[in-house]
């Protein structure tokens, strides 16, 4: 009945059988028929006269009541297969939220992104940088697809996937630098240590290093940002132990030095999926990339 509702509104606007037939590409007995059936389903009322002066169609009173009724259904009907669009449209653009601790959403991912967001322009992305506790926890709560995290010391079970070699660096102003010589223990251990906080990843590796090279660190303030870290050791207060993709410009520039250790100290970049959900299209492509553009990195 909407379509001869349609017809049937066509020809009270237009006042001609000829005319709605050519508009709705119909033929004129057609158009007749289908307004015959709109009287019909409303009890047979008459809905339409021929005027005699102008033999233009009018409509009855009934008809006035019908047309206004049906003008009504019909846009509210249009106002429906628009949502119904708005929602087909919603669905099939996909959702990607990816979590990142601090130096890999700060200093790795914007690349990832960016090829990302070329590659697939109708996947929205959204992101969430926090330390590796935080993300961790976005991912168990269900509000981020995939983490990328630096920590080994994780709180809850998760898949993982390492995709990426870190290097670490104890770094110090250069006036520092020269003044601690050849960065003993002993002499490390009595300056200022400029770290980040509990939940980091980078803080998990800081600790381990401070074991490993037996130093027995005095004194030490705490930041939740590597940018926060540099700027302070950059003024001579003290020395850090950061990536090196965090301070390569500063350690290329000479406002940072980095100063001796017994060896190399790296860690792994790695991503965390749920065990319990299923992995989105959108995050396996961008796991896809995640190893390509990484394989462009380096940290020297």
């Amino acid at each position: 009945m909407f379509e001869e509702l349609r017809t049937f509104v066509e020809v009270a606007e237009s006042k001609n059988f000829t005319r709605t037939a050519q508009k709705l590409n119909f033929s004129q007995p057609t158009v007749s028929q289908q307004v015959k059936k709109v009287e019909i389903f409303f009890g047979g009322t008459s809905l339409l006269t021929r005027s005699a002066v102008s033999r233009q169609i009018e409509l009855t009173e009934a008809g006035e009541a019908v047309y206004r009724c049906a003008k009504k259904v019909l846009d509210t009907l249009e106002d429906t297969f628009g949502e119904l669009d708005h929602i087909r449209h919603s669905a099939a653009v996909q959702r990607l939220e990816i979590g990142a601790s601090m130096t890999i959403g700060d200093h790795m991912l914007p690349r990832v992104l960016a090829a990302f967001c070329g590659r697939y322009p109708d996947v929205r992305a959204g992101v969430l940088v926090g330390n590796t506790r935080e993300v961790c926890d976005a991912l168990e709560d269900g509000r981020i697809d995939v983490g990328l995290i630096e920590g080994r010391d994780i709180p809850h079970s998760f898949q993982r996937t390492d995709f990426y070699t870190d290097h670490l660096v104890l770094a110090a102003s250069p006036a520092l630098a020269g003044e601690l010589g050849d960065a003993s223990p002993g002499r490390l251990g009595k300056v200022l240590w400029i770290t980040r906080e509990q939940g980091s990843g980078t803080e998990q590796y800081l600790d381990s290093f401070i074991s490993s090279n037996h130093i027995r660190v005095e004194n030490r303030i705490e930041y939740n940002s590597n940018f926060a870290i540099k700027e302070v050791v950059k003024q001579g207060l003290g020395v850090c132990f950061l990536s090196r993709l965090v301070m390569l410009d500063e350690l290329r520039s000479g406002e940072l030095v980095e100063l001796p250790v017994r060896s190399s100290y790296t860690r792994d970049f790695s991503y965390i999926l749920p065990n319990d959900r299923p992995l989105p299209d959108a995050a396996g492509a961008f796991l896809d990339l995640l190893g390509e553009v990484c394989a462009t990195f380096s940290g020297g």
